[in-house]
Order: structure tokens, then sequence, then C-alpha cells
């Protein structure tokens, strides 16, 4: 029979469909209370349910002899209860250091990536998680605090792809009285009391003054975090379905204005580019409200205008749409094409079929002033628009064709000593056209060397 902390956290897994008959699992057990609990209560039902599990102890590298003696106790548990149990060492104050990361995030990054690669090895179906409703509230007012939208007031869920947290519902109290009743030891980390961490402030210094003013503050922030949780599923939903609509190429993605105009509220929009900067940066720690707040804004400014962002991200206004990059990839474009201009002379026969399409021109010889060169363009560029002579800058011409501001700088053109004679996919300078008096020709053709993105010439 069960008692009334197992049955709620049984209720959790059904509700939530954690895990099904015969699954293997991982189980991430620190020594801590609630990952010993976890590893208890998942054990028992692994008997009803045969389930395979595997302990997973990550030893940071920090705390000495406390973080040994955590890792000797979690092998021994595991061997207590005939679970197969791996401790993997891995060194956090040199990753932080390498990464130029906190320690609390450096060490959060590469567990994961530990228990994900444990799992891979296994083939097994979800990593389980000692996550309890106190580490859930603290999540919220940290997010609170950092300024989080809808999204950060839903705090640790309860599964999260891969990860599951059956204990999510139950309040750390409640597990050490149920450890205590049957006898069973664990772990204190001693860095749980060091205030110099947020949420050890937030754990030991602002709850217990919430709870003076509401003793039931900690249920509403829950109920709080679980409306929050229902409400974000149906705005991620939407903006991932639009997020699929937009161009995406590598370091960058491109949202054109139609794509915006599909956004049914300003929350599915912020969850959108939220979406698209999570994707770039590969996290969303350090991207805040006020990070959406600044592209938005630029959505409404005029074309070319840019934002700096997080993890050397950058936001520019096009004419057709926003787009998002990192700026070192894109200065790592500045000046290289990976296309090779292809040159062929020959002697013009009259009639002959003109080439019209995007890769290949065919121009008259007599019009070149030394040797046609492919290149990007310049600040000084203009082209001949009529046969008057007439000329109009590059910047105009993108600017009447309505090229975005973001593909300008890297649009190929074909130019001589004298400018321009190309705009590659667009248009051939008029002074260059074939004429009745033209005796030699030029086919001047694109080919690509190496595919780093697409175009209309590519």
């Amino acid at each position: 029979m069960y008692d009334d902390l197992e049955s709620r956290i049984l209720e959790m897994i059904r509700e939530r469909s954690m895990i099904a008959d015969g699954d293997t699992g991982i189980v991430a057990v620190s020594g801590g209370a609630d990952s010993v609990c976890l590893l208890h209560i998942l054990n028992d039902l692994g008997r009803e349910r045969g389930l395979r599990l595997k302990v997973v102890h990550v030893h940071h590298g920090i705390r000495g002899e406390e973080a040994d003696r955590d890792a000797d106790f979690a092998a021994g548990l595991a061997a207590e209860l005939g679970i197969p149990c791996k401790v993997i060492f891995t060194d956090i104050p040199k990753l932080a250091e390498e990464q130029g990361m906190s320690l609390e995030e450096a060490g959060r990054i590469e567990r994961y990536r530990i228990l994900r690669e444990e799992k891979e090895k296994e083939g097994a179906a979800w990593i389980a998680l000692a996550h309890h409703l106190d580490d859930r509230v603290e999540t919220v007012i940290f997010n609170m605090l950092r300024g989080s939208g809808l999204r950060g007031l839903r705090g640790i869920l309860p599964v999260q792809g891969d990860l599951i947290r059956p204990l999510i519902s139950v309040e750390r109290s409640e597990i050490e009285a149920w450890l205590r009743a049957r006898d069973i030891s664990w772990c204190e980390d001693s860095t749980n009391q060091d205030t110099e961490y947020t949420r050890n402030r937030i754990r030991h210094r602002i709850i217990p003054e919430m709870l003076k003013v509401n003793a039931g503050a900690k249920e509403h922030i829950l109920r709080l975090a679980e409306d929050a949780e229902q409400r974000y599923e149906v705005i991620r939903a939407e903006a991932a379905a639009l997020l699929g609509e937009a161009e995406v190429s590598g370091s960058e993605i491109f949202i054109p204005d139609n794509i915006f105009e599909k956004c049914t509220s300003s929350d599915v929009e912020e969850e959108l580019l939220l979406q698209v900067l999570g994707t770039l940066a590969g996290r969303r720690k350090d991207i805040s409200e006020r990070h959406v707040v600044s592209l938005c804004e630029l959505r409404g400014n005029d074309t070319g205008k840019r934002v700096s962002l997080p993890y050397r991200l950058e936001g520019i206004r096009s004419y057709e749409g926003l787009l998002v990059r990192k700026t070192g990839d894109a200065k790592e474009k500045e000046g290289h094409s990976s296309k090779k201009l292809q040159i062929l002379r020959r002697a013009y026969i009259p009639g002959e079929e003109v080439p019209r399409d995007e890769k290949t021109v065919m121009i008259d010889a007599d019009s070149l002033r030394g040797e046609p060169v492919l290149r990007t363009p310049e600040e000084e560029d203009r082209i001949v628009i009529d046969s008057a002579g007439h000329t109009k800058s590059l910047k105009r011409f993108f600017t009447d064709r309505k090229i975005a501001a973001h593909l300008r700088d890297s649009w190929p053109v074909v130019s001589d000593d004298n400018g321009v004679l190309w705009v590659v996919g667009l248009r051939l300078s008029e002074h260059c056209k074939i004429t009745e008096s033209t005796r030699e020709t030029v086919i001047l053709s694109i080919g690509v060397e190496k595919q780093e993105r697409g175009g209309l010439w590519m």
C-alpha cells in the first residue's frame, strides 16, 4: 500500500506519461535527499513494471573530500539496491574558465551532456531528475527577478523532452520526512547553505519572508506555474510552426514580414524571436525579455538598422523582414566569394541567341576596360542604366529592386576597370550590351566552387 507521498509521485508519473512498462531509464543520483528518494521510488516501481535502471553520478571536481564522499555514497546505494552505477568525473572549474561561464552554469551544461551520453549508450527512454516542488517555486521566482515572461513563469517542467521529474509535486520537507520514517540516510551538500548563490538566497531568505506574508505562497506560485505552462504550450506550438516557415541558413535566420503578420498575438511574436535566438545561440540563458523587445522595436526601424544581442548575435532590419545572425560568421563572409567567374571570348554571330539566365551573360568585348573580376559591392559602385550613359548607385539600385539589406554586402557583381558590368542575377550594365555593331563577345558565367548559402545565382 502506498503512502500519500508515494501515491502523489506515482500519480504524477501516470498523469504526465513519464514511464512505460519495460523502459530503460537513467537515474541521476547526487546523493542528496531528493535523488535518494527518487531512486528508491523508481526501484520499487521498477519491480512492478519491469524497468531497467542505471544510476549515473557526476563528480564535478568541486568540494574535495565532500564530493568524493557523495560519489562513494551514490555508488554504494546503487549496489545495495542491485542497480548498475557509473560515476563520471569532470573538471567543472576548468570548463567554466574555458567557456567563460559560472561554475553553476558550466556544471549544469556538462551534467546534462553526460547524462544524455549515458542515455544514448544504454538506449534509455528517459533521464529521471530529482527536482521537486520547492525547486520549481524557486525557479519561478528566479525567472521573475531576471525579467522572464510567460515562459519563465512555468519554472521547472515535469517533462522536458527526454527529462522526467517524478518528484515535482512534492516538497523538500516531505521528502526528508519520508526518508527519516524509513531510516534511509542521504548526503548533505554544504554549498546548499551558501547564500552567495542566487538560488540559495531565494530559498533561505526570500521564500521564508513570502511565507510570513501568506502561508500558502508556495501553492499559489505553483498554481501560477502550472497555468503558465498550459498557456505557454499553445504559444510555443504556434511560434514553432511559424519558425518552420522562416529562412534558416546555418548561422542566420531570416523572418519575412509576412510571417510576423501571421502571429496571433504579441506573445507569439516574442516567443518566435526567442526561438530564433535560442536556435542560433544553442541556449537561452542570458537571453532576456529586453533582447526580445529590442528585436520587436527593430522591426519598426529603418532598413539597415541593427541591434547587438548576446552570444555574438545581431539583428538587422531589412525591407522584407528581420535577419538574426552570428556576427563572427558575417565578418568571415565579407569580401569572400565561393563562386568562380568563367570568361569565354569569341566572335559574335549576328542573330545568335544571347544568354538570358541568372548565371550567364554575353557582353560586347569592346566595352571592356581591363579584365573582368568577380567581387562584392563597394561603396562608390554605380551601374549604367540607359543608352545615354546615365548611372545609378548600386545602393539605390538594390533599394529600388527591394533587395533585403542583409544580402547586399555579399551580393556578387562583375566589374572591370571602369566599374560594374553585371549585378549577377539582376541586371547587366547598359553600356556593355550586345548591339548591331558588336564584332566580338565575352561570355561571363558564374560557377560555384563551394556552396555556402543559397541565392538567385547558385
